[in-house]
């Protein structure tokens, strides 16, 4: 007997069409391209934002510290900048030796860059704008204060009191061991020192005892010691009617601000101190991304204390090589100035693929055209494929503004 049996064949399986498979990968394709497109641009704007914020938080710690410094411009001295009725230290040319470093003012070499094109000899003035002189081509500003808190009254030095190491005053009242001083007579100015000998006054914290008097002999000594500057002594300015002020302490973390500001290499914002209190003949970074530094007078133009004009520092010989040649005009301008108005250019260090930077910028954009001050994008050194912003600021000189009309 045959039997039969039934024999199943396997079933085919169907796969993708080559159609299909393209299909799928067409549209694979299109859905990364889109979410390729979107972490790009999520990207993009991560890092624009990043790049924006550290740019937004560099020009607010510029405007710090410049308000900072200029607002406290003409402490010590500027109630008698320039009065013709009496002796004045305002504008005198200052001598002086800069602590151990052997240094001198006037600079026997130039200032550390980007000062290099600064003035060497200078000049006792709150505030000066070099315009043009740092390395990158933007502004300096010069700002001089004292830090005393008792500068602003001006000792007469006592006729013919002046020794080979010390002065006479009426009263010691207001000078420390270790306070720097400025003696004056007419265009001349010699910075000293007092000596760590000198006697606490009664009152003092430091006083031995409470019956300790302050006497009129103030000894000189120290750091910041000379008889004989580049252009004055002790013995000369003893021939004529000296003034004496304080201006701070360097030892007890209360110096004098004497500095100068401006941009240099790496688009840094850089001050250097004049008296190197600190000891190094250095200049300390403050920000970066500081493009540009740009800088106007505010002037009172007819003596009421009140501002009536603004002044580019590059006309009319306001230039502060011509405000520190000490004549009678240089002086009545330096007492002109009550306020200052800073612009800066600010640039982030991030490169973008799009071009994202305007052909030029404009400070004091809300001044006479006199007075603005045009920043191109599309030169040699810039790059409009980085953000730029703008910051200004403007700073009333209080210390100025005090004094009375003549």
């Amino acid at each position: 007997m045959v039997s039969s049996s039934y024999i199943a064949s396997p079933r085919k399986s169907r796969g993708f069409s080559l159609i299909e498979l393209m299909v799928g990968v067409a549209i694979g394709l299109v859905l990364t391209l889109a979410i390729f497109q979107v972490l790009i641009a999520s990207e993009g704007r991560k890092r624009s934002l990043t790049g924006v914020n550290d740019v937004s938080q560099s020009g607010a710690y510029s405007v710090y510290v410049l308000d900072r410094i200029l607002r406290s411009a003409g402490t010590g001295f500027a109630q008698g900048l320039s009065r013709p009725e009496e002796p004045s230290p305002g504008g005198c040319r200052i001598s002086a030796r800069l602590g151990a470093t052997g240094e001198t003012l006037p600079r026997t070499n130039a200032f550390p860059a980007p000062f290099t094109a600064v003035p060497r000899e200078l000049r006792l003035a709150p505030v000066a704008i070099f315009p043009g002189a740092s390395t990158a081509g933007s502004d300096v500003i010069m700002v001089m204060s004292g830090a005393s808190g008792f500068g602003e009254v001006l000792s007469t030095v006592l006729p013919g009191s002046i020794g080979a190491a010390d002065l006479r005053l009426t009263n010691t009242i207001g000078y420390r061991a270790g306070d720097l001083l400025m003696i004056n007579d007419g265009g001349e100015c010699l910075l000293s020192q007092v000596s760590a000998a000198k006697v606490p006054c009664a009152g003092d914290p430091g006083a031995a005892t409470p019956t300790t008097v302050c006497g009129p002999l103030l000894p000189l000594a120290g750091a910041y010691f000379t008889a004989t500057g580049p252009n004055t002594s002790l013995a000369l300015l003893n021939a004529g009617q000296p003034l004496t002020f304080t201006l701070g302490n360097p030892g007890n973390g209360n110096p004098p601000e004497f500095t100068m500001l401006g941009v240099g290499d790496n688009s840094t914002l850089f001050r250097h101190d004049l008296l190197l209190t600190n000891g190094q003949n250095i200049v300390e970074p403050i920000a970066d991304g500081v493009r540009v530094l740009r800088a106007l007078y505010g002037i009172d133009t007819n003596d009421d204390g009140m501002l009536d004009a603004w002044q580019s520092p590059d006309v009319g010989g306001w230039d502060g090589a011509t405000l520190m040649n000490g004549s009678a005009v240089s002086k009545a301008r330096l007492r002109q100035i009550v306020a200052i108005r800073v612009g800066l250019v600010l640039r982030s260090a991030l490169v973008e693929q799009e071009m994202v930077a305007p052909t030029s910028l404009t400070l004091f954009g809300d001044l006479p055209a006199a007075n603005q001050v045009t920043v191109y994008l599309n030169v040699a050194g810039e790059n409009r494929h980085q953000r730029h912003r703008t910051v200004e600021l403007t700073v009333p000189l209080r210390n100025i503004l005090m004094l009375p009309p003549l």
